[in-house]
């Protein structure tokens, strides 16, 4: 006969959802790719204008890049670690604004639609990926520690 004296409770590890945590990679790099196609098409347009203003050029152009590689870094840990609400909230108004503007692209402009340089592609793939990962649950409902 088996006796134990071992009367410790284990805990499973907390295991965050793998399409959660996919959603929000997928929706980081395509934030990422969308900083670079700015700051490329941004570039391109400020050497060939003569009468362009580096103020400008560094607010609306690397600003606008580094604001999206930021918020990118909040989504990659948000999916990756989770966090507040205000984080979700920020991740579901970014992607839904993704959303907007890839309607707007697929409205007004089809052709560059796939277009790496345009903002296309990333907003296809980007707005979708970051509306999952702030709508997803941060915990499988069975790993749960019950009370």
């Amino acid at each position: 006969m088996l006796s134990s004296t071992d009367t410790s409770t284990r805990i499973p590890a907390v295991r965050f959802l793998r399409s959660r945590r996919a959603a929000g990679g997928i929706g980081a790099l395509a934030l990422v790719g969308l900083g670079v196609a700015h700051t490329a098409t941004n570039a391109v347009g400020f050497a060939t204008d003569p009468d362009a203003s580096w103020p400008l050029f560094l607010i609306f152009g690397v600003g606008v890049s580094i604001l999206l590689g930021a918020i990118a870094v909040v989504a990659w840990r948000f999916s990756r670690h989770g966090g507040g609400r205000i984080r979700r909230v920020a991740i579901a108004v970014v992607g839904f604004l993704c959303c907007l503007m890839a309607i707007n692209v697929l409205r007004v402009h089809p052709e560059i639609v796939l277009s790496p340089a345009g903002p296309g592609p990333w907003t296809l793939v980007g707005g979708p990926a970051l509306l999952t990962a702030a709508i997803l649950p941060l915990r499988r409902k069975d790993d749960r520690v019950r009370s």
